[in-house]
């Protein structure tokens, strides 16, 4: 279990799942080295050689599952003294290597906190997010921007194997050394994020397609509104939920407008009273009680998307929002679905992914006889 500032060997216990992940990298090949920032010897909370009974109290409780570890690296310094070795600097990596005799740059980065993922992006390695430990906490806060996110050691393993299945297909003239590394990585950080998706926000799902549902049964309208690549969504759902989603059952128009899409009323109302203003204003002019708003942002926080989702709220509109894990949007919204992961790409082809479900279960309820 995780602990604030070990004291004592007798306080060592392994997080779930710990042997199963561990003896899983070691069947795919790879060293086992532990990194660990342990400012409590420069505090005072223990001292080297209870430092030392403490780690030999994990070996043991690793060797009672057939695991040993390769080397165990200790930065006992504040965070104030500006060493080289504590996390996110890569002085007690580059020691290990060099002890060790293995590449940073080719390694992978397991963690539970944002420094072991700033790490990984120091050496040129792969960083991996545990939820065990601090590690749902540091992805709540947004503090983290790992490659992929794990629920535990044994996911950790798992996604590392998927990476490490990458066929010889050959390089392709003119792309990068690491191409064939980069799709599997990409597709297969996509794969774990709907995964995730699915886990931890079925019901989120369910209930905001319930509220679309709800406000075009009463035949009134959805507004949308984001910026970049969730504008495009926004016109993306608009053009589902008024032409059709499925081709194969036709039905009515439905109501919709992205508030993305006029160049006039953007550019004039962002010329006149600034950028956090353009969805607000809209939403004054056209949205009605009982409408809704579907609000999205991967970060949660954008300025302009707040004030459109405040605004509505106080006339009384619905609000739906589609967002990463963490941020203030989701506080405003009736239903928020909370993509559980720290990737911004894969948190838009989540979004995307969810504008279709929310069309489709719209589409099946309203107009059931078409299914």
């Amino acid at each position: 279990m995780e602990r604030n500032y070990l004291r004592a060997p007798g306080e060592v216990e392994l997080l779930p799942q710990v042997g199963a992940g561990l003896r899983r990298f070691r069947d795919l090949g790879l060293g086992l080295v532990v990194l660990t920032n342990q400012s409590g010897i420069a505090r005072g909370h223990v001292d080297v050689q209870t430092l030392s009974d403490i780690h030999l109290r994990m070996s043991a409780l690793l060797a009672e599952q057939e695991i040993t570890l390769d080397g165990i690296y200790v930065c006992p310094h504040l965070p104030e003294d500006g060493c080289s070795c504590r996390k996110p600097k890569p002085g007690l990596a580059t020691q290990a290597a060099g002890e060790l005799g293995f590449d940073p740059a080719l390694s992978f980065v397991v963690g539970d906190k944002a420094c072991d993922i700033e790490l990984a992006r120091a050496l040129g390695a792969w960083g991996l997010l545990v939820e065990t430990g601090y590690g749902a906490q540091e992805l709540r806060r947004g503090a983290a921007n790992p490659d992929f996110v794990a629920k535990d050691l044994e996911e950790a393993a798992a996604i590392i194997s998927m990476i490490f299945k990458t066929g010889d297909v050959g390089n392709q003239s003119g792309l990068c050394a690491s191409a064939e590394e980069v799709v599997r990585a990409r597709l297969v950080g996509s794969i774990s994020a709907k995964q995730r998706l699915l886990e931890a926000c079925q019901g989120q799902i369910l209930a905001a397609a319930a509220i679309l549902t709800e406000v075009l049964r009463n035949h009134q309208k959805v507004l949308l509104c984001g910026n970049g690549g969730s504008a495009a969504d926004c016109q993306h759902v608009a053009g589902e939920l008024v032409s059709v989603l499925r081709h194969d059952s036709p039905r009515p128009a439905l109501a919709a407008i992205a508030l993305t899409t006029d160049s006039s009323i953007l550019t004039a109302s962002a010329n006149d009273f600034g950028f956090a203003g353009v969805f607000e204003r809209q939403v004054q002019a056209l949205g009605q009680p009982g409408d809704a708003l579907v609000a999205i942002s991967t970060s949660g926080n954008s300025e302009n998307i707040l004030r459109a989702a405040r605004c509505a709220r106080d006339r009384g509109l619905r609000v739906v929002a589609l967002t990463g894990p963490a941020g203030a949007l989701a506080e405003l919204a009736e239903a928020a679905v909370r993509v559980p992961v720290a990737s911004v790409q894969h948190i838009q082809e989540c979004h995307i992914t969810i504008g279709h479900i929310l069309c489709e279960l719209t589409e099946l309820s309203l107009f059931p006889g078409r299914q």
